[in-house]
């Protein structure tokens, strides 16, 4: 099923795919033990079309949004026990979480017995599950049920609304990161019974432990419909929230570090109906989930009018909903920051409502995020049969799957259609495609400069062709090598297309060992950021350009870098790498203080620090010299020995070897003069520029002068040598 209008015939669209029609007996999937959906925290992320950024320029194209379809074996979780259907609205549904953990497929799903209660379920398939028998919470004089939270269980807590449940759209969340084995697990939600959101914490899944100062004041304002997310891009938790604008109900979101303290990226909501959706649409929710760089959104249509004037009111909300279908259907977005969020154009469902009559004809709401199995993605759904407060309504859970990175497509017909990619870098001329073609269809590509020009050995014609339907073809051409002076220039693709859907590439991103030297004597009298430097040798500026100046010392080429406080600037140079703690590593540097100014903290450093891992700096001043590291503001020099480093140049050299267990030191004009263990540093997360050189001077007032930089991932060999005087 597409999202498009487009009707152009084409064989690749009549051989349907019915890979959502799996056999029930088809072998337990392999488990995967990373997160494969979010990909690496770093990257490399494969490229989807959601992302308009990732196509230069196309013709004889369409763009095509693809829905999940249903399994046939749906329901693949229905209710069967009296708790599970003991309220006024029937059935197990998925207001909840579903992700790979201990080898096997797990849910946390609700269900309505005269308030909210939370049931668990498991699966080595995702198709036939069990509801163990877990002994933890009493139903009916028996604890022989899979009721993991219910009404509140704790005597000191008094809540005003005992009786509707401390928990309402759970969101689990394993954290292998956490070093506390009883908060292994946590749990966000919102707790009916306190009209807000609260969280608590388990060793594994089951056993929950609620923080007691949630009971009072909740972890922040919000609706009652929640959804909470791990960002391994940024390291925070996520939780997107109902709040309202002039259309009704809205998504809003708020952010943590900790998951305790939250604050708000803007004020508002930051997903709403727009002009584009009928008049009786409104935001009921939408979960989010880290998808290859992006944050995918699965936003919770209610079909149903708000009133455009006046208070709010339960009475007269129902009064202005009642010539609506008060259906909920499930939609898709997308979104780079969290704040700016993309829909498809014709606003068609993702997740399909059932034909009238079926379990989910009526509403359905998602699980917070899909499981991938296999090359395909699961997406658990509660359907409903019944609309939006009709107390006859019943739920089972669903499936609906989508082949992996099939949430959109470039699609040719008959005519063959092309697109240039954006441009970067890459230095093996292989790309993985995700792609289905008729069977005289096909997709190949061309390297070109970034004039758009064919490198020479990588024109369409020495590429092999694919024909198929694969979610990961490494395409390649005839020639094996790139020409030399194209390895670390910026590329593009161009890709050809004939009766063929592209869903998703991503050239090649091994580099071996990596060897980065800045020498403004020996690369022509240049800034670090000149274009005239090859790419993978180019760094990025930060502050003011009168910061930034070429000088000379005898036969010496240096860099003036001087930080302003007036100007609020830090004139330093950056770098994006990315590496991993086990990598071994060196920094190196010919660095003179001049001015260590007003900078209450170190004065001045060279940091080297991977995106997730830890953070390790050169320490810098007119006193000592030594090993800091810093997470967020807090900068300390953990190691440091007397010296003056205004004096002259000298030569600065850190070592890491030996993986996470090693451990890391630093050699001043070659001896050794500080060492300790690598895990002494202190961990940084999130994104962001990790490489960078000059006086970090916090925004006030510094200056140094650098001759020559450099630095080597995977190896610890000299890149500079000693100083030449």
């Amino acid at each position: 099923m597409s999202f498009s209008s487009h009707t152009r015939a084409c064989a690749a669209c009549v051989i349907l795919c019915l890979v959502a029609c799996l056999d029930i007996r088809a072998a337990a999937p392999q488990p995967p033990n990373e997160d494969l959906i979010a990909g690496p925290p770093a990257g490399p992320w494969r490229r989807l079309f959601l992302d308009a950024m990732v196509v230069e320029r196309q013709e004889g194209l369409d763009r095509i949004f693809h829905a999940a379809k249903k399994h046939l074996a749906n329901p693949v979780l229905k209710g069967e026990h009296p708790w599970e259907s003991g309220g006024s609205y029937r059935g197990p549904y998925l207001y909840g979480t579903v992700m790979w953990d201990q080898g096997k497929l797990r849910m946390w799903y609700h269900a309505h017995c005269g308030g909210y209660v939370n049931c668990y379920a498991e699966s080595t398939d995702g198709l036939r599950w069990t509801k163990p028998k877990l002994g933890l919470i009493p139903y009916g004089g028996s604890t022989e049920n899979n009721l993991f939270l219910a009404q509140c269980q704790d005597p000191n807590e008094n809540p005003p609304y005992k009786a509707a449940g401390q928990c309402h759209n759970p969101s689990v969340i394993k954290r292998p990161w956490e070093p506390d084995p009883a908060k292994r697990y946590v749990l966000f939600c919102y707790g009916v019974d306190y009209r807000h959101a609260r969280c608590a914490f388990s060793p594994d899944g089951l056993r929950w432990t609620f923080m007691p100062e949630t009971a009072k004041k909740g972890l922040f304002g919000s609706g009652d419909v929640l959804n909470f997310f791990h960002d391994p891009y940024h390291n925070r938790y996520v939780a997107t929230r109902k709040m309202g604008n002039r259309r009704g109900r809205a998504a809003g979101v708020v952010v943590s570090s900790d998951g305790l303290e939250w604050t708000e990226p803007v004020k508002g909501p930051i997903f709403v109906a727009d002009d584009l959706d009928p008049d009786a649409t409104q935001i009921y929710g939408m979960p989010v989930f880290c998808y290859q760089g992006l944050y995918v959104g699965l936003p919770w249509i209610y079909n149903a009018r708000w009133f455009k004037y006046g208070g709010y009111a339960d009475k007269r909300m129902a009064e202005v909903e009642k010539d609506s279908p008060c259906t909920m259907d499930v939609q898709l977005s997308w979104s780079w920051d969290l704040i700016n969020w993309t829909r498809p154009p014709t606003r068609r469902q993702f997740i399909p409502r059932g034909a009238e009559g079926q379990f989910d004809s009526g509403m359905i709401y998602t699980a917070r995020a899909p499981v991938q199995v296999g090359d395909r993605l699961y997406f658990y759904y509660g359907g409903w049969l019944g609309a939006h407060n009709n107390i006859k309504s019943h739920a089972a859970i669903g499936l609906a799957v989508l082949r992996l990175d099939g949430f959109c497509s470039m699609r040719a017909g008959q005519q063959e259609g092309w697109f240039v990619s954006r441009r970067e870098v890459f230095s093996l001329p292989r790309v993985t495609i995700n792609a289905k073609t008729a069977p005289k269809g096909y997709v190949l590509a061309e390297i070109l400069d970034t004039r758009n020009n064919p490198i020479p050995g990588f024109t369409r014609d020495d590429c092999v062709p694919f024909s198929g339907d694969s979610t990961a073809h490494v395409l390649q051409w005839k020639t094996k090598t790139l020409p030399k002076e194209f390895l670390d220039e910026d590329k593009k693709l161009r890709f050809y297309l004939k009766d063929a859907d592209l869903y998703s590439y991503l050239p090649d991103q091994t580099t071996g060992p990596i060897a980065v030297i800045y020498d403004p004597g020996a690369q022509g009298r240049v800034l670090a950021d000149d274009t005239k430097l090859p790419s993978r040798s180019r760094f990025r500026a930060s502050g003011a350009r009168s910061g930034f100046k070429l000088a000379q010392d005898g036969k010496l080429t240096y860099l003036d870098l001087h930080s302003k406080a007036a100007l609020k600037t830090n004139a330093c140079f950056f770098k994006d790498a990315s590496w991993a703690d086990e990598t071994d590593w060196c920094v190196e540097g010919w660095f003179r203080i001049v001015d260590q100014g007003t900078e209450p903290n170190y004065g001045f450093a060279t940091f080297f620090r991977p995106d997730r891992g830890r953070a390790a700096a050169i320490h810098l001043s007119d006193k000592a010299t030594g090993i800091m590291s810093s997470q967020g503001t807090v900068h300390k020099v953990l190691q440091a020995v007397p010296m003056d480093t205004t004096d002259a140049f000298h030569w600065y050299r850190m070592v890491h070897t030996g993986g996470e267990e090693g451990a890391v030191s630093l050699e001043v004009d070659g001896k050794q003069v500080a060492t300790m263990p690598y895990k002494k540093l202190s961990p940084r997360s999130g994104r962001g520029h990790n490489v960078g050189f000059g006086p970090n001077a916090g925004h006030r007032e510094g200056r140094m002068h650098v001759a020559r930089f450099g630095y080597r991932l995977g190896g610890t060999e000299v890149l500079l040598g000693p100083v030449v005087q």
